[in-house]
């Protein structure tokens, strides 16, 4: 299965107006942009990260099908533990079962209030 990550703005400018079906976020000069969508050959996971100051990039988002969690405590994003080293880039970087287990483990841990959807997803796609 092929699960990816897509940016979607700088933490302090958008996080707060996060909603499950966002697709636009603040630039830092007051401009929109567009969210990184779903790339067409990822059928797992599509999880959405924020930068925030600093360039330490966070998970805020996990999406499957009509399953779309906004998290309220964003995982610090390790490219060797959630995305088999891939770094962030103008691109949806894409990766394997095992990060995004560990993704979605640490997003549970990080968000109990979010659990019951989150493990939604990881039922429906068999990750565990």
């Amino acid at each position: 299965m092929k699960h990816s990550i897509g940016y979607m703005g700088r933490f302090e400018r958008s996080f707060a107006s996060l909603r499950p079906g966002t697709r636009e976020y603040f630039r830092e000069d007051g401009t929109v942009g567009r969210v990184d969508e779903r790339p067409a050959d990822v059928d797992g996971v599509f999880f959405g990260y924020m930068e925030r100051q600093g360039k330490t990039f966070v998970a805020v988002r996990a999406q499957h099908g009509e399953i779309d969690v906004i998290v309220k405590n964003p995982v610090v994003l390790d490219p060797a533990r959630h995305t088999d080293g891939k770094g962030f880039g103008p691109n949806p970087s894409r990766f394997g079962d095992e990060s995004a287990t560990r993704l979605l483990a640490d997003l549970i841990a990080a968000n109990p209030d979010r659990e019951r959807e989150l493990r939604q997803i990881e039922d429906r796609l068999g990750l565990h």
